[in-house]
Formats: structure tokens, sequence, C-alpha cells
């Protein structure tokens, strides 16, 4: 990867660039709560805004979408893609990661590799630790490795490290004419000492470690019971908060909706396995019966290496935001509060 060092204007070098071709979206907190929204790369950025709470998924895979149409005649058509050109500006390495784990899981759905091919992405590294995430103990964060055209790490002296990950990155970084000063050594130590703190910063979780060893049932460890399952039930709601906030859930079903006039439309949107009918078979049984059985289901996906091989990674990416949304206790970190107690 190419690296240099620039002032801290150089995010709006970057910023302008990207709006001559693209639509640009950037965290704002205008009212309080961190959004996406459309900025035209104009106005100050917010180097300091926490992750949105809706995460990047809906960009690529849509919680409703019409993936066909038929008319009275029995004519269908497959409904087109709309995938202008777009840059995420401001993502955090947590959700990077949710994004390379969809594109693996929806590496053979056309839609999704449409909307994935017309984004840009542009991460800003944490450099200091934010509220529930635990990216340190996921191997998520705080800096990303990888999965971005251009990533921005603001070092204590106000100046910015431009990685650029792809040669998408470098063209852009060319275009907007970026001054900039070479990744010298002082730059490297002053770059490697940036991430140190940041790492620094994280409470220590000793529990995450401990409650991961016991889903995969790690020799020593003790593996997870029943019972253990099946007391932390009680407590989802099946309000699909979780889900639907979880950068890397993918589940979905399809629905035939009738628009009146004898034609209609086939409909993608957005499921949850935490449903109580999500699994349950036309016959009438429920490989998953019991509320239990269907948060163990759900966070063996999530935590679970025999899941990694295909996914390239854990399901779980850290991020917090199923703490954040889950009105009960069945978050990541409640979840494995509870099944790594010493």
């Amino acid at each position: 990867m190419e690296r240099l060092v620039a002032e801290r204007t150089v995010v709006d070098d970057v910023r302008r660039a990207l709006a001559a071709r693209r639509v640009v979206l950037e965290p704002r907190s205008d009212d309080g709560a961190a959004e996406w929204r459309e900025t035209a790369g104009v106005g100050a950025f917010e180097w300091t805004s926490a992750a949105p709470l809706a995460g990047a998924k809906r960009w690529f895979f849509p919680a409703r979408e019409t993936v066909l149409r038929w008319d009275a005649d029995g004519d269908a058509r497959e409904e087109p893609v709309a995938a202008a050109p777009f840059a995420l500006v401001g993502l955090r390495p947590c959700d990077l990661a949710a994004i390379a784990y969809q594109d693996r899981f929806f590496a053979e759905d056309a839609r999704y590799q449409a909307r994935r091919a017309a984004a840009f992405l542009v991460a800003v590294d944490c450099t200091r630790a934010c509220a529930g995430g635990f990216c340190v103990e996921m191997g998520t964060g705080p800096f990303a490795p990888a999965g971005f055209d251009l990533a921005l790490t603001a070092l204590p002296d106000g100046r910015v490290v431009v990685t650029c990950g792809t040669a998408m990155g470098r063209a852009l970084i060319a275009e907007a004419g970026v001054p900039g000063a070479p990744f010298d050594a002082a730059a490297a130590r002053a770059f490697a000492e940036t991430e140190t703190a940041a790492r620094a910063s994280f409470p220590s979780r000793p529990y995450v470690a401990r409650a991961l060893a016991r889903v995969n049932a790690v020799p020593g460890a003790g593996a997870v019971a029943d019972d253990e399952w099946q007391a932390l039930g009680p407590s989802c709601l099946a309000c699909t908060g979780c889900t639907s906030l979880c950068p890397t859930c993918s589940c979905f079903t399809v629905v035939d909706e009738a628009d009146g006039a004898g034609g209609g439309a086939r409909v993608r949107v957005w499921d949850s396995c935490l449903l109580e009918g999500f699994q349950r078979e036309a016959s009438g049984h429920h490989p998953a019966p019991r509320p239990g059985d269907r948060v163990r289901r759900f966070w063996y996906h999530k935590l679970s290496r025999d899941f990694a091989g295909a996914d390239g990674r854990l399901g779980c990416v850290a991020c917090g935001r199923c703490d954040v949304g889950c009105p009960g206790s069945i978050g990541a970190l409640a979840v494995m509060a509870a099944l790594g107690r010493t």
C-alpha cells in the first residue's frame, strides 16, 4: 500500500474530488445521533463522529428491494439495479470488516455486486476507543488493514497519513492533486505510536476471549451448556433490532405483492433468524422451538469459527450496535459477559 503524509485539509481535497463524479455520503451528527447524509463534499468533516447506528449495510443490501415485476398478461421482467456511483467517506474499520464479510456472502448476488462496484470507500481510523466497541478483541480495528480505497489516519500533530488501498484510490489522490510528503521513517514511527495509543485506550475485556473459547469448544474452556443458552432466551423480545443494525446480518425473505391490476412485484426484504417463524418448517417441525435455541443459533453463527472459512472471518465485527439496539440483554458484549464469566 502507498502512503503519504499531508495536512488535515487533505480530507477536503478528497471530498471535492469525489463529489465531482459521485454522490458523497458522510456521518453527520447535527442533531446528536450520527447518520449517513449526502453532503456534496461541503461543510466541515466530522473527524470524531461516531459510526452511524444504521451502519453501511443498506447501501449495498437494501432493507426492501423489488427484484421482479409482472403485468396482467403474465409478462415478467427483472427490475434493474439503480447503482449510481457513490462514496462513503468516514467508514470506521469495523464497518470495513463487515463490508468485506458481506462481499464474500453476496459474491454471487448480482444486485449486491452492482452496488458494491459503484462504491468508493474512505476509511477513517479510530485513534481512540468508541463507546461499546471491542474491535481490539475481535481483530477489526482500531486501524483498518485493508478493504478501503483510501484510509485517513489523524496524527496528534495535526497531520494525516493517507493510505491508498486500491488503484482507484491512487488515481483519486493524483486527480485531487493532494500536496503531501513521503511516508518516511519519522512518519512511520508517528503512525505506529498513534495506533499503539489507540489500542491502549480500549478497556480490557478478558471475558470476550473466554466466551469465544467456550463457543468454539476450545479444549479446557468448557463448552456452553444448553441451560446457559436457555437462560438467555427470555431476554430476546424478537424485535429484530440487533439483526437490523448488525452490519453482517444477511437474512432475507422474498414476498410477492399484487398491485390490484393483475400485475405485481417480487420483493426482497430483510428477515431475522431470531423470529419464531424464521426456521419453522411447513410440516410444523421447528429446529429451534425455544427462544434460547434461537439465541444460540444466532450467536453461534456470529462467534463460531465453523463459519469463518466461508465468510473470511467471524460474523461479529465488534461494532457494538446490537448492545445499543437490544431492549433486552442479548447484545454481543452482554452475551459474551454472561458466557465468559470466570
